[in-house]
């Protein structure tokens, strides 16, 4: 899949993420405004894990980045008002 340049809004929640698969875990994700959930991943963090991402749960926030099939990478962020 191509990375797509994106600018998404939505809430930042804990969510259960890879269904029965291996890769099953709970993720730091993005509930867009548009209904789609994205889990939510730094620029240069790691894919798992990372725990700077545990202070952004609960905050509405506008991302812009780039969307990898389900996997939002998150250049930059702002608290939506």
């Amino acid at each position: 899949m191509d990375p797509k340049p994106v600018e998404l809004s939505g809430r930042v929640m804990r969510s259960h993420v890879g269904g029965e698969s291996k890769s099953s875990r709970e993720a730091v994700t993005l509930r867009g405004d548009d209904g789609m959930t994205y889990v939510l991943r730094k620029q240069g963090g790691p894919a798992f894990g990372d725990e700077s991402l545990d202070s952004l749960v609960g905050s509405a926030l506008t991302v812009n980045g780039l969307a990898v099939g389900n996997t939002l990478i998150m250049k930059s962020w702002r608290t939506k008002e």
